[in-house]
């Protein structure tokens, strides 16, 4: 089978949000039962305790192709645009540990 070059850039993308699911697991464990892979594009869903989800995707329409990271149901969702499949990490998991939403329902914003 030849990969034609839209094919290697889909199956690298699949292949990165492999590694990204892993150093996610490697990192917090219990995130193993939780994690939610699409099956559809690379795409991954984590739940969170407050019923928000945390959603990392992989962005075709940027050049060069990028990831976003976000939180899919705060009050005011802010989406962050990664290059690198370290920094992906880095910020999931700094979104994971914020806290709970307050009891108004206002979802705690990342430090700095």
């Amino acid at each position: 089978m030849r990969f034609t070059p839209d094919l290697a850039v889909a199956f690298g993308d699949w292949l990165e949000r492999d590694r990204i699911r892993r150093a996610l697991i490697a990192a917090r464990p219990e995130l193993a039962g939780t994690l939610m892979l699409d099956a559809q594009r690379p795409l991954l869903r984590i739940p969170r305790k407050s019923g928000a989800v945390v959603v990392v995707a992989r962005m075709h329409e940027a050049e060069p192709t990028s990831w976003v990271v976000g939180i899919s149901d705060a009050s005011a969702p802010v989406l962050h645009e990664l290059d690198s499949a370290d920094d992906v990490v880095a910020l999931t998991l700094d979104l994971l540990a914020l806290p709970i939403p307050t009891p108004d329902g206002t979802e705690p914003r990342l430090r700095g």
